[in-house]
């Protein structure tokens, strides 16, 4: 199954949306995300936290 996240339903006010079949690839690509854009850091527990299965 597919994992979504999107910046949007975690709260802020960004389009990016990501999904992926690679768990280990959609939490690279929020870490990427997050700090280059949102300055900020998000661990692997806080992004397992914030997807949805689709």
């Amino acid at each position: 199954m597919a994992k979504e996240l999107s910046c949007r339903e975690a709260g802020y006010d960004c389009d990016f949306m990501v999904r992926s079949e690679k768990e280990d690839e959609l939490i690279g690509m929020v870490q990427q995300h997050a700090r280059d854009v949102h300055d900020t850091e998000m661990s692997q527990a806080d992004i397992r936290g914030a997807w949805k299965t689709v």
